[in-house]
């Protein structure tokens, strides 16, 4: 069983490391983009948007992995009572 705490301090570098894939998917974007159309305006924008799309994937890749962890960290614990059966 995993530790929560462990849970919670993993996510931060997860977060982090999605950011530069994302950053580094929306230069590569730009990049290409500047040297087919070889403008510059055209291909920052190629680029932002190249870098919200691959944010808003890895944001939701990592979502989905954490979602069952934070349903089973803030849940009740459920308390067993020791009385008979009726």
């Amino acid at each position: 069983m995993e530790h929560p705490v462990r849970a919670l301090l993993e996510l931060p570098v997860e977060i982090a490391t999605a950011f530069f894939f994302a950053a580094s998917v929306g230069i590569g974007a730009g990049v290409v983009a500047a040297s087919r159309i070889h403008r510059l305006g055209p291909a920052l924008l190629v680029a932002l948007a190249a870098f919200v799309v691959a944010a808003a994937s890895f944001g939701y890749a990592i979502w989905r992995n954490h979602r069952s962890r934070s349903r089973r960290m803030f849940r009740r614990i459920r308390v067993v009572a020791a009385t008979a059966q009726r």
